[in-house]
């Protein structure tokens, strides 16, 4: 019995999960006195994702990329044809509504593919292409809209323009993304739109606050809605300890949002470039020890740049590495990432052992191997 039938029989309360362990053991013990080859079985639970369905899925996705450049780019040459900042200030409506139809009709062109390659034939690396394909173009559709509806806002000051094809944008690539989820429930789609609606915040915050103060604070703003992300992310883990459902693939397509805007607000930009690296290592350890007990490696890999940085300039202030300290660094970081993917399950093991909340210790999903 495969794995993704055990646990779909756990789910169902058709066994128990200890049943379900004992038939993965029983399995173990005969494969190992087996003659077989190598199964290289690719079901796990452990930060479960499924994004490529055989190599048709990389063709097809090969050629959707093409085609979509292809038919954006020609749109796009229709449309400064058309000339659509002067139909603005001459008043022609004729122009604009047909720069509105292209949008629209890329669209309609993206819904269409979408019904036949998400719906029928369930090709998740395609659909990940369609699903930003149709995020782009309800951004068009968006900004061609105020296009029509308010002229005004592009024949006043340049700014002015910049900010409402900004706004319209990225409203119009939010609710794209928001229909298609809504429409296929598709676990990676919540990655860009994630990523498109803490934008949409952080533009919210900027209305608010001004141009001025967000650039003194754009890594606070950016951490919190990293954070706002990663809760979200913890909900759906919560949810599906097991990792047995679509809510643990929800979970890490989340996680993989947060953890770099997370990480970054800690350790990027200019304010960052000061910091020692002893202290760098030491929030990567922090966010190690999160990573672990909440079984999600994105913190860890978000993380890979500056924990490299770190250890390289710890390396450099011994002079007798000072020929090798590239290799050096590469030797520690690659033994210490590796040293933690090899030994990940028995090192949450003993930090859940170790951790005196009962409580949250119900929370995380448990250290069996997978």
């Amino acid at each position: 019995m495969r794995t993704s039938d055990l646990d779909v029989a756990v789910t169902e309360g058709i066994i128990s999960r200890d049943q379900s362990q004992q038939l993965r053991d029983l399995s173990r013990r005969l494969s190992s006195v087996s003659d077989e080859p190598i199964d290289f079985d690719q079901e796990t639970r452990d930060e479960p994702f499924r994004l490529l369905r055989g190599f048709r899925d990389f063709f097809i996705a090969i050629a959707l990329a093409i085609f979509v450049f292809g038919i954006s780019g020609v749109a796009a040459w229709f449309i400064p044809s058309i000339d659509i900042m002067e139909s603005v200030f001459t008043g022609d409506t004729g122009a604009r509504l047909t720069a509105l139809g292209l949008a629209f009709g890329l669209l309609l062109v993206g819904a269409g593919l979408a019904e036949w390659i998400t719906r029928y034939q369930r090709l998740p690396l395609s659909s990940l292409i369609l699903a930003v394909s149709i995020a782009a173009w309800s951004a068009a559709v968006a900004t061609m809209v105020m296009v029509n509806v308010a002229p005004s806002l592009y024949t006043q000051d340049p700014s002015d323009a910049i900010a409402a094809t900004l706004w319209t944008n990225v409203s119009g690539a939010t609710i794209g993304l928001i229909v298609y989820y809504w429409r296929y429930r598709l676990p990676f789609a919540l990655l860009p739109l994630a990523g498109v609606a803490a934008f949409l915040l952080f533009l919210v915050v900027q209305a608010f606050t001004g141009e001025a103060w967000i650039e003194q604070n754009s890594r606070i703003v950016i951490g919190i809605l990293g954070l706002g992300v990663f809760v979200v992310a913890m909900s759906y883990d919560m949810r599906d300890r097991l990792r047995v459902s679509r809510f643990s693939e929800c979970a890490f397509w989340l996680h993989l949002m947060a953890a770099p805007m997370m990480v970054h607000s800690l350790l990027g930009g200019e304010e960052a470039e000061g910091i020692s690296p002893v202290v760098i290592i030491s929030i990567m350890v922090a966010l190690g020890l999160v990573a672990i007990l909440i079984d999600r490696r994105p913190l860890l890999v978000s993380g890979i740049i500056y924990l490299g940085v770190a250890i390289s300039q710890l390396v450099e202030s011994f002079e007798a590495f000072a020929d090798v300290g590239f290799m050096m660094t590469a030797l520690i970081l690659g033994g210490v990432l590796l040293f933690l993917g090899l030994g990940w399950t028995p090192i949450r093991r003993v930090f859940l052992q170790l951790l005196p909340f009962k409580r949250l210790k119900e929370l995380l999903p448990p250290a069996i191997p997978a």
